[in-house]
């Protein structure tokens, strides 16, 4: 039975991450839980129990399928970091507080 659970979470396309860039101009990331912030500059998307915080110039959402965790980002990607979600005082805090 648990056999049977762990099978279909590695199953389930919205559970495993990937992040594709070309170029530094298209990014395409699957496993993205929710999309929290984006602006020209700043893209923050949850995969699981990590924000992942793309930083840049003109970045636009092109695509977004929340139902299959896919979201395509165009524009010039400067920078990719990790931050874990629940740590307070974290990037949430830091960009709102």
């Amino acid at each position: 039975m648990a056999e049977d659970r762990e099978r279909s979470s590695r199953t389930d396309p919205g559970s495993e991450e990937r992040l594709n860039l070309e170029g530094r101009r298209l990014l395409r990331v699957t496993g993205v839980k929710e999309v929290l912030r984006f602006d020209e500059s700043t893209v923050v998307l949850r995969t699981g129990d990590r924000l992942l915080v793309v930083r840049g110039q003109s970045l636009t959402l092109r695509q977004l399928t929340p139902e299959e965790g896919r979201v395509e980002i165009r524009g010039l990607v400067e920078a990719l970091s990790y931050e874990q979600g629940g740590r307070q005082g974290g990037l949430l805090h830091r960009l709102f507080g």
